[in-house]
């Protein structure tokens, strides 16, 4: 035989080549694959054999893109369909040869719960094309040809037949979507393995939020609600992602389930940032980090207000970011708090960092397109986001389990201080007694003591009977009280220590590092009178109009106990005013009553020694020794002492304080008590 020539050979490859593309299928191309189905294809078995296009400016219908004049696809450059956040119509082209026996029944499973638009159309080898899902955003739940929480287009291909599988979608959201077929066998069990991690993790989740719901509830704390909107807002978001909340939720409301990732998201961040601040406290302790955690919130909401409408994909994009950036904010929180409350916070800090993990996948997976082999990036975000609200319910009950004890310890501490105290004013009593003993012998001296001591321990016996009484609403304050009993204390050993007797007990005085300050005497005084005052019905204030300053202390005590006491006898009704103002580099201290009044040449006559005004005589008793002892210890302290002449009406008696008054000491101690 003669060898074919030149031409011939040439004519006979071109002959070969036209046989072969007609025997492909229409729109298909030589140095395309068919994917071999022997049984289910998974996901990145089936995404190796997509072509895919994008139509940008959504002109082309099935027929374009699978007759003659159909524009070139590309082979898919990934493991799964991820083109990013595109505004393309994307359209995949999926060939398939039955290679099995005896399955003609088959599903494309689309593993999403929803996307704006998405159709499936099959093509047969004659160029037939048959619809076999078609979605858009207005299509409810029961549009679904199958029930199912994901999106299943059935389709049939007999053994031995070919046929294209055509997925034309959009969605506003990411673009990345993992795709499947399956039989029916493998698509059910598919369905019994989703559905047990469903229900294991709704009822995790769902036990979580009904125990601090309950919680919330008996106690009544906020810190619960906020816990109790977190996890909810995790369950539903979740719920959402699988399909489920769109299945049984809202089946009817397509539209929102477009848009509800950026509603659940924002609540769950916003709830997340609401628990950290209760949690951690960080309006007291951490009020830096409180301003950054309120500055989330306010810009995470602004992002929302500002591109729900305008640029919804965009805004889509963006939460996933803001996700990851709330969720590193949280556990910065965390750890800022931890340096140095870490036994308060631990818990907290733990389930951020649990909480890391979803967040590290959730950016991955739409951001960088990155899914790991080893677990299925949802199976991962699940058992974070449990670990996490495992953690933070710990966290909301370590939390009130340590307010708890600290309540109880305080409690006791209290019931020991109001012992401590009751003791004191015990052996102050007896000490009083002892006093008032040697009062007989003592004369002047002894008068200035016994009234000295008469009118604060009367109101140190009223204000602590008040104290002990669980009927009795304002108590005293315990520091202020301690200040008041420390005073009357040192007076008592002073006095003692004038008039030494054999018999007399030896009581030791409680050791002091400090002297109270001036605010801290002052409060001492109106506090040790405030319940005489309130037994006659009259109105005792204290106004602190300067900042606080060293003084010496227990003189003081003595001259602002003396005035109050004189004013609250003299006052029928009304009210008392004890004010501190600023007076060049000094202070003044004033005693401001609603009484008959004193000025003028009443007030000098009063300031003498056993001197008693005529007019005061029948209001109440009095030795006429208070304003004298007043202004002794004034003198001896370099302090000085006027009344106001202006007021029409009760008297205004005014202490004043120069700035070197925090160097004075009580030496030239005057041996005389209180006036009246």
């Amino acid at each position: 035989m003669r060898p074919m020539g030149g031409g011939r050979r040439w004519l006979a490859l071109v002959l070969g080549m036209l046989m072969t593309l007609l025997a492909m299928p229409a729109g298909a191309t030589a140095d395309r694959t068919a994917l071999i189905l022997t049984g289910p294809a998974d996901i990145e078995t089936t995404g190796r054999h997509f072509d895919y296009l994008l139509d940008q400016d959504w002109s082309l219908r099935p027929q374009d893109v699978i007759g003659p004049a159909a524009p070139a696809m590309q082979p898919l450059p990934g493991r799964v369909p991820d083109f990013g956040y595109t505004t393309a119509h994307i359209w995949l082209r999926l060939d398939l040869v039955n290679q099995t026996a005896d399955v003609d029944a088959w599903r494309f499973f689309i593993q999403a719960n929803f996307t704006q638009q998405i159709a499936v159309y099959r093509v047969a080898t004659d160029g037939t094309i048959a619809t076999l899902l078609n979605l858009t955003t207005d299509s409810p739940f029961s549009a679904r040809p199958i029930d199912f929480p994901q999106m299943v287009a059935p389709f049939d291909l007999s053994p031995g037949e070919r046929a294209t599988l055509l997925v034309a979608y959009y969605s506003q959201g990411s673009s990345r979507i993992s795709m499947s077929v399956e039989t029916p066998d493998s698509f059910a069990a598919r369905s019994r393995v989703q559905e047990a991690k469903n229900y294991a993790f709704y009822g995790m989740m769902g036990v979580l939020a009904l125990m601090a719901g309950v919680a919330l509830l008996v106690l009544g704390q906020p810190v619960f609600g906020a816990y109790v909107a977190y996890v909810l807002s995790v369950l539903v978001y979740v719920a959402h992602a699988d399909g489920v909340a769109f299945q049984y939720l809202w089946p009817n409301w397509p539209q929102f389930n477009s848009m509800a990732s950026i509603v659940l998201g924002s609540c769950g961040l916003v709830s997340a940032a609401a628990f950290a601040m209760m949690v951690l406290q960080t309006r007291r302790y951490h009020p830096a980090m409180h301003r950054i955690l309120l500055t989330m919130v306010g810009a995470l909401l602004l992002v929302d207000v500002t591109l729900w409408a305008a640029a919804p994909q965009l805004l889509k994009q963006l939460l996933v970011i803001m996700i990851s950036v709330c969720t590193l904010t949280l556990v910065a929180a965390g750890l800022v708090a931890a340096r140095t409350r870490f036994r308060a916070v631990r818990f907290y800090l733990f389930a951020w960092l649990a909480g890391l993990i979803p967040a590290v996948l959730f950016t991955a997976r739409f951001v960088l397109g990155f899914e790991p082999s080893f677990i299925a990036p949802y199976d991962g975000i699940r058992l974070a986001l449990v670990a996490d609200a495992l953690m933070m319910g710990l966290a909301v009950f370590d939390g009130y389990n340590q307010q708890r004890q600290a309540a109880l310890e305080e409690t006791l501490a209290q019931a020991q201080r109001n012992l401590a105290l009751g003791e004191r004013l015990a052996v102050l009593e007896e000490r009083y007694e002892q006093v008032k003993s040697t009062a007989r012998r003592r004369e002047e001296s002894v008068k200035d003591t016994v009234h000295d001591l008469r009118q604060p321990m009367h109101a140190l016996r009223l204000s602590l009977r008040q104290m002990f009484s669980p009927q009795t609403a304002g108590t005293p304050d315990i520091g202020q009280v301690e200040t008041a009993l420390s005073y009357m204390e040192k007076l008592v050993a002073d006095r003692l220590a004038d008039t030494p007797q054999a018999d007399a007990p030896t009581v030791a005085e409680p050791e002091r590092q400090n002297e109270p300050r001036l605010h801290a005497v002052l409060r001492g005084v109106v506090d040790m009178f405030a319940a005489e005052a309130a037994a006659k019905g009259l109105g005792l204030r204290l106004a602190l109009a300067t900042g606080d300053a060293d003084v010496a202390a227990y003189p003081l005590m003595r001259v602002v106990a003396n005035l109050l006491s004189n004013a609250i006898k003299y006052t029928g009704e009304g009210r008392i005013v004890v004010a501190l103002r600023r007076e060049g580099a000094g202070h003044r201290v004033e005693v401001h009553d609603a009484g008959p009044g004193l000025r003028g040449a009443a007030f000098e006559r009063a300031l003498r020694r056993n001197e008693r005004l005529e007019r005061d005589r029948l209001t109440a008793e009095g030795s006429g020794l208070g304003l004298a002892v007043v202004k002794e210890i004034a003198d001896a302290n370099g302090w000085h002492l006027t009344s106001c002449a202006d007021r029409q009406t009760g008297a205004s008696i005014r202490l004043h304080l120069p700035a070197r008054h925090a160097e004075r000491t009580d030496g030239a101690r005057p041996t005389v008590s209180a006036n009246e």
